[in-house]
């Protein structure tokens, strides 16, 4: 006789939910595929498209088989998670993710392009990725037999009635196969969508673009030249200053005649030994005069001078 094992039923507490694992969900499938994006405007094309459920939306991170299947082609639409109202619901993903090396970004019109990098020999032998379930030591065929693919990136902000909400978009191609895809004009159902203009608004600043607040303070102000000075420019070095007034002259004569000992050479123009320089127009101003320094005391002496001789006859 069989005797089963009895289990006791696990009681869940009040106001939890049942969350599958993830081998219980569905694959999720790109929003579109096969599709070129050309311009912002087929990818708010595309966005409209998500907005109005026509096409759906990545609502949770990509398993391993998910991101095996990205192929030329591929586009996915997902919503970033922030804000009040989803983060404690858990909704829109934090950031994308697809285990493949990327180079620099490169900035072409409102899109940002990465190209994949090759493997390197040890990343093929030892490379392990912890969100995949990859083992070690284990690369996947189609990443070595495809050709290396490129990826597309563009953000907007998207008012919906949750508020306002931040979608990206994420293209795959191939330089082989992009000209061998679709565009939005080439499926029904895109083909007659018209955005409402404004709805979409570029996530991404454009580089030089500043607030005007910021611009303003950049403006130099503008401070009219001070005025000349009344006095003229100063004489150059080796210059010839030109002879005092005739009122300064008596002034030395006079001085020369009670101290005759006491006043210095009179002043007398110096030249340049160099070369000589050009005369700069007369200063209106007096030219300086040295002091005068007092005389040394003289002693009160007589002294008898010889007489005319007398004639001789």
């Amino acid at each position: 006789m069989r005797v089963g094992v009895y289990s006791r039923p696990v009681k869940e507490p009040a106001g939890a939910s049942f969350i599958p694992p993830r081998s219980s969900l569905a694959m999720q499938h790109p929003t579109c595929t096969g599709i070129r994006v050309r311009t912002p405007a087929d990818a708010h094309t595309i966005f409209h498209g998500v907005s109005l459920g026509l096409l759906p939306m990545i609502t949770r991170r990509l398993d391993t088989d998910e991101r095996r299947a990205i192929q030329s082609g591929c586009v996915f639409v997902w919503e970033e998670r922030g804000g009040p109202n989803t983060e404690p619901m858990g909704l829109g993903i934090e950031r994308w993710t697809d285990s493949i090396r990327w180079g620099p970004s490169r900035v072409r019109e409102e899109f940002l392009f990465y190209h994949e990098r090759e493997p390197d020999p040890i990343d093929i032998d030892l490379g392990y990725d912890s969100e995949s379930a990859s083992p070690l030591g284990y690369t996947p065929t189609h990443a070595l037999l495809r050709e290396n693919l490129i990826k597309q990136t563009y953000s907007v902000f998207v008012e919906t009635h949750n508020g306002r909400r931040k979608w990206h978009l994420i293209a795959y191609f191939t330089q082989d196969s992009i000209d061998c895809l679709r565009t939005v004009e080439d499926v029904p159902f895109l083909a007659g969508l018209r955005p409402p203009p404004g709805m979409y608004k570029s996530a991404r600043r454009r580089p030089g673009t500043q607030s005007q607040s910021h611009q303003q303070q950049r403006v130099p102000l503008l401070v009219p030249p001070p005025p000349p000075p009344a006095y003229g420019p100063p004489p150059a070095y080796g210059a010839v200053y030109p002879p005092p007034p005739p009122s300064q002259a008596l002034a030395y004569r006079v001085h020369a005649h009670q101290h005759p000992f006491s006043l210095p050479p009179p002043f007398q123009p110096r030249m340049h030994a160099l070369a000589p320089a050009p005369a700069p127009a007369p200063s209106p101003y007096p030219i300086p005069i040295p002091p005068v320094t007092t005389a040394p005391p003289v002693l009160s002496r007589s002294i008898s001078l010889p007489g005319p001789a007398p004639a001789r006859w």
